[in-house]
């Protein structure tokens, strides 16, 4: 058996999971490249993990441990509208008297969904992941997912730079 946390339908279209209004991309092509920034594309995991709506916490779990990573990108319809942490997931399960194989993910997902560009650099990324209080920003290009930026990764950048 499955809880939702308020009806769901799994049929629900993308605009009422509110995956077009949810990605805040955080732009600005015209410091990209320059010479005081290096580009985030250069630090910047290529390989995003992605996991559907429908499926549940303990998916969204499962594979995180057995990819030895810290977040996944909630899809629906195969378009990214969410992301799911490790934090996400421990602070629903403190809080909440609910399996999770029982929560479903587009109830956890995070959104809005914020993200940046390849093009941007390492020093907007840390603004970006700073005002918002993130640990994971994924990379968007021409709408599509190209990868996924973590405090880790500035942190090792920092720290061989």
């Amino acid at each position: 058996m499955v809880i939702t946390l308020e009806n769901h339908h799994v049929d629900m279209s993308h605009n009422m999971l509110g995956m077009i209004d949810d990605i805040v991309i955080e732009d600005s092509l015209k410091v990209a490249f320059s010479s005081d920034g290096i580009p985030i594309a250069s630090i910047m995991t290529r390989d995003v993990i992605t996991i559907d709506h429908t499926q549940t916490a303990h998916d969204a779990a499962t594979i995180m441990m057995e990819k030895k990573i810290g977040s996944v990108i909630v899809t629906a319809y195969g378009k990214p509208f969410g992301i799911v942490t490790e934090r996400d997931l421990a602070r629903i399960m403190a809080t909440m008297d609910i399996s999770s194989r029982c929560l479903i993910l587009s109830y956890l997902a995070s959104r809005p969904l914020i993200c940046a560009s390849p093009t941007q650099t390492i020093q907007e990324a840390s603004n970006i992941m700073g005002k918002h209080n993130i640990d994971h920003l994924p990379i968007f290009e021409k709408n599509k997912i190209v990868g996924m930026v973590t405090t880790r990764d500035l942190a090792m950048c920092l720290l061989y730079a």
